[in-house]
């Protein structure tokens, strides 16, 4: 018997069971916090109830004992007392054997049932919390009804990173973590803690065996909003197999994936053309995101550091009075990434790009990208020297150079060497009486390097990139607002075109996806040219200004030659070239896709004879204005406001 009311005691029971599978589902950070108390403060009043319990009766009538009547043992009731009231714990009561008296006490039988009732609440969490995680991750998929679902295939350090900041950003979000259980004890703990602690839902199945959203049994709800699956495993051919799996695999089970969005980690330029042909063999509509660590670290680095900080703003005129210099220590995939990030980024018009780059394998790693991205050397200025950090041709080339660097950048694929160089150039920058700010930054990949230098008070003035818990986030790789402007600015551009329909996002490959990005990502530098920057709508509280009243005139197009340089520079640092007028006899349009080759790839005066030759309607140069004069619209199609900055 498990309530003194026996005949409604199963009925309690499973009402107190199915109350304590949603408490667990929905609220078992808020248990977890309380569990201690709640239990405390049951076993203390179940023991009360029961030494009442088993008072004489005379002692709860306030009479005297009987002529010749021992008097209560308090001791034996005590104990008696506190074995009854463990067993409130083990879903057991001793009713029975309390007094008749209080038995037909309605208060007394009242707070009897809620002192078990709570103690058989507390058992049923407990074994909930401890055993049940299977069983309470489905009913909390039944349960949730979030706006987005966040899928992470996988719970390594990356998606541990960017669950943390997706809750920091919104607590009231799905998330999902497929991750099987067959591990050692302290790993399976350490895994379920890192769970609960993020309140994320397990799906308790091996990583290869993901093989399609049926297998998953997600709740149908979950499609018709947006779904972000993860696959940020270390192992990236495992995650472009996972991903064909699941396309494949989508069309044949009807999945309704329209509002899926792969983000897939992979350093192959490969992975996005093989996924752009799945998605197209297969005919489903699925946005997907490749990126790679040094893709990541390199986009942090332009968003923390922005290159417009270090130049000479003419905001009347829209252009720059001073040139770039890039100084960049390590030239491996780190610094391969770094400079494409640069290079367009670091495009002003008014000022010259410039780079310098040291590697003590240099001989090797210049031959390979050259090769790779075979139109940067010959269109921009960039020096590679084969120098040991450290060296005197190292110090010898940054002191030759001292006047003109305005931007430091380390990642020798080793911390603290590259920790240790960048303390040296600050020490020669200022030994060199260099009065300008300089940008030096330092990638870090490990946050214990980090944590001894900062003890010692050694990082003024030097800004970390790289590190894991920095760049998996959602502002670097999620990015929704980015990804807004970029959709927009494409519809426009096709309405240039009256492409039908407008906003084909979905169909474009990766490759105009991230044209449109890096474009969108541009607007906040041609904002500063202007004196001006942007916020969300509702997160400003400055006043707004026109921003077509900046977009006239002399500004406006300045502002269109600086586009026209980015977008050269973007299609340069994506391995493309010039096509020559002269190899472009029986072409229709500038661009040849196959050989990634494009006619507009030219300074800005010289469009007017690419124009000529393809009787472009409007012309390319037109066509740089018409992406400067859309941004008004594009920004306030993803919900931003523009001020001016004091």
């Amino acid at each position: 018997m498990l309530f003194p009311l026996t005949m409604t005691s199963v009925l309690i029971s499973l009402c107190i069971i199915i109350l304590g599978c949603l408490i667990v589902a929905r609220y078992r950070d808020v248990y977890e916090r309380i569990k201690i108390p709640l239990a405390i403060i049951t076993f203390f009043s179940g023991l009360v109830l029961y030494i009442f319990g088993y008072m004489p009766d005379y002692v709860l009538l306030g009479e005297l004992p009987e002529p010749g009547e021992t008097p209560p043992d308090a001791t034996a009731i005590a104990l008696r007392a506190l074995f009854s009231t463990c067993r409130i714990f083990i879903m057991e009561n001793d009713w029975g054997d309390v007094n008749a008296i209080l038995q037909n006490h309605a208060i007394y039988t009242l707070l009897f049932s809620v002192v078990h009732a709570c103690g058989l609440l507390i058992t049923v969490l407990t074994l909930l919390s401890l055993f049940g995680l299977h069983f309470i991750s489905r009913i909390q998929l039944m349960l949730s009804r979030p706006s987005e679902t966040y899928i992470f295939c996988g719970l390594n350090e990356y998606a541990y990173h960017l669950i943390r900041s997706l809750r920091e950003n919104g607590r009231d979000r799905r998330i999902i973590v497929i991750e099987g259980l067959k591990q050692s004890s302290e790993q399976e703990e350490v895994l379920v803690k890192k769970i609960r602690e993020n309140q994320c839902i397990l799906i308790d199945r091996n990583i290869g065996e993901v093989e399609s959203f049926k297998k998953l049994k997600l709740p149908a709800r979950c499609y018709q909003k947006p779904i972000h699956f993860f696959l940020l495993s270390e192992q990236e051919n495992a995650n472009l197999e996972t991903a064909i799996r699941l396309l494949q695999n989508a069309k044949k089970d009807r999945t309704p994936v329209n509002h899926l969005i792969l983000y897939i980690l992979s350093s192959s330029e490969n992975t996005g053309k093989i996924l752009d042909q799945v998605r197209k063999d297969c005919g489903i509509t699925v946005d997907f995101k490749i990126f790679s660590i040094e893709d990541l670290a390199a986009r942090q680095l332009m968003e923390t550091c922005p290159i417009y900080e270090t130049l000479e703003l003419d905001t009347r005129e829209a252009m720059v009075h001073s040139d770039f210099t890039l100084f960049l220590a390590g030239f491996g995939r780190m610094g391969v990434e770094v400079l494409r990030k640069a290079l367009y980024n670091g495009q002003f018009y008014g000022g010259h790009f410039k780079a310098i780059i040291t590697d003590s394998a240099m001989g090797s790693r210049e031959g390979v990208f050259n090769n790779r991205y075979s139109a940067i050397k010959s269109n921009y200025d960039i020096r590679f020297v084969q120098a040991d950090p450290g060296s005197s041709a190292f110090y010898d080339l940054l002191i030759e150079n001292i006047h003109a660097i305005n931007y430091v950048v380390v990642c020798l694929e080793n911390d603290r060497l590259s920790m240790e160089t960048a303390l040296e150039i600050q020490r020669l920058l200022r030994r060199q009486g260099v009065k300008r700010a300089v940008t030096i930054a330092v990638q870090i990949s490990e946050s214990a390097e980090l944590s001894h230098y900062q003890e010692l008070a050694l990082l003024p003035g030097i800004r970390i990139f790289g590190r894991s818990s920095d760049i998996f986030t959602e502002s670097i790789i999620i990015n929704e607002s980015m990804d807004r402007m970029a959709r927009a600015m494409n519809a426009l551009f096709n309405g240039i075109y009256h492409v039908e329909p407008a906003d084909n996002w979905f169909e474009l490959d990766e490759f105009t996806k991230e044209s449109n990005r890096s474009a969108a990502m541009n607007i906040r530098t041609k904002l500063r040219l202007l004196g001006l920057d942007m916020a969300e709508a509702g997160k400003c509280d400055r006043e707004p200004v026109r921003l077509e009243e900046y977009l006239q005139g002399t500004r406006l197009e300045n502002l269109a030659k600086q586009e026209h340089l980015r977008w050269n520079a973007f299609h340069f640092a994506s391995g493309w070239t010039t096509w020559d007028l002269s190899e472009t006899a029986g072409a229709k349009k500038a661009k040849d896709l196959a050989n990634k080759r494009h006619a507009c790839l030219v300074p800005w005066e010289k469009l007017a004879e690419v124009t000529k030759r393809f009787n472009q309607v409007p012309s390319f140069e037109e066509l740089d204005f018409m992406q400067v004069r859309n941004i008004p619209q594009i920004l306030a199609a993803s919900g931003y406001v523009v001020f001016r900055i004091d």
